[in-house]
């Protein structure tokens, strides 16, 4: 199998600083793509001997039955009868699974995607060392669009990027596309930039109900500059992490379906990227929809796969405090990805999944 080359990105390191970003290494690595991936975390911790028992997509399986309070799946054929659910009404944090609602209220707004950015728009809420280095992968030339910052948020997952089409859009509009999409248990989403910047200014960030947190996000990402932010130690920020941005996996998949099977045909060319990336995935699949994310002690996946002669499906995964050996393998292995892509691909491996998550 042909492995990507990784980029750090979504980790902390030994150093106190957050990266909120998007892990898609493990799909794009069956055809041979590079990706956003973490390189970038404590010595001890990477050089820790992963765990035997999440190494392979089975295994992640037993460890999720093992540890039912740290994971939540939803798997939604797109026809039959073959759903899998498992914890998926329980909310969990997004990370940057989040911005595919951004996404989601670009299209539905209409807007002339050509519509020039102001470079400043964009840069005012960039702090270096917090993406992994996904606004520089980003690349992003003048004159700056809407649709070059919506390419940007989604394939390299830059967050400048996003909280500029947030402030673009308006946060509202966001929300309500999400409610348009039935998705109740949905947190409101505010500015990484605003968040990032409570975490050392609100002492009870984590004990704010979603809208409060969303209204002093909102508020500081306006109040702040970047040379102001400041982050806590990695520990500090495992536990902030908690409290982030929240969905559920079944409203995830739920939207991600509805997307792939009749979405709006900018949204659906936007999040199919890895297949504009290589011709493998382009013979293999008609359609790879995909958003992932993470933040310490926090993984998830959204996707919607609709291999060649075959109904679509999607899978949300969402996995929440996680010990660090684990984190560490998957971000090393993908893990994750690979289940992903055996959940949506084969029927028979559903069931066998099935089986394997029931509860006793």
């Amino acid at each position: 199998m042909l492995r990507a080359q990784r980029t750090p990105a979504d980790r902390p390191s030994s150093h106190p600083r957050i990266v909120l970003g998007c892990l898609v290494a493990g799909l794009l690595a069956l055809a041979g793509l590079a990706a956003c991936g973490d390189d970038d975390r404590d010595a001890a911790q990477a050089d820790a001997a992963p765990p035997a028992d999440v190494r392979t997509p089975d295994g992640l399986l037993e460890w999720m039955a093992a540890h039912p309070e740290n994971a939540g799946l939803a798997v939604l054929p797109q026809r039959g009868s073959q759903s899998l659910r498992f914890h998926a009404g329980r909310r969990a944090p997004l990370a940057s699974t989040r911005k595919v609602l951004i996404a989601g209220a670009l299209a539905q707004s209409g807007a002339d995607l050509s519509t020039r950015i102001p470079r400043s728009a964009v840069e005012r809420f960039y702090v270096p060392g917090t993406d992994g280095g996904a606004h520089e992968a980003a690349k992003l030339e003048a004159p700056l669009t809407l649709k070059k910052l919506a390419r940007a948020m989604i394939e390299v997952s830059d967050n400048a990027a996003a909280d500029a089409l947030l402030q673009h859009l308006g946060a509202d509009a966001v929300d309500r596309y999400a409610k348009r999409h039935g998705m109740a248990a949905q947190d409101p989403i505010y500015s990484v930039f605003g968040e990032l910047a409570a975490w050392t200014r609100v002492a009870q960030w984590t004990e704010l109900a979603p809208g409060q947190r969303a209204r002093r996000a909102h508020d500081l990402a306006r109040g702040v500059t970047p040379e102001e932010v400041t982050l806590p130690a990695v520990a500090e920020q495992r536990r902030l992490s908690t409290a982030s941005v929240a969905g559920t996996p079944q409203e995830w998949a739920t939207l991600m379906r509805s997307v792939g099977r009749n979405g709006d045909r900018g949204l659906v060319e936007l999040l199919d990227w890895p297949r504009r990336k290589t011709a493998q995935l382009r013979k293999d699949y008609e359609r790879v929809l995909l958003k992932g994310g993470s933040l310490p002690g926090v993984i998830t996946e959204a996707a919607y796969v609709k291999p060649r002669g075959q109904a679509g499906v999607a899978v949300a995964l969402f996995l929440r405090d996680l010990p660090a050996q684990v984190e560490a393998s998957l971000g090393k292995t993908f893990v994750q990805q690979q289940l992903l892509l055996r959940l949506a691909s084969d029927a028979r491996y559903r069931v066998k999944a099935a089986t394997m998550l029931a509860q006793p």
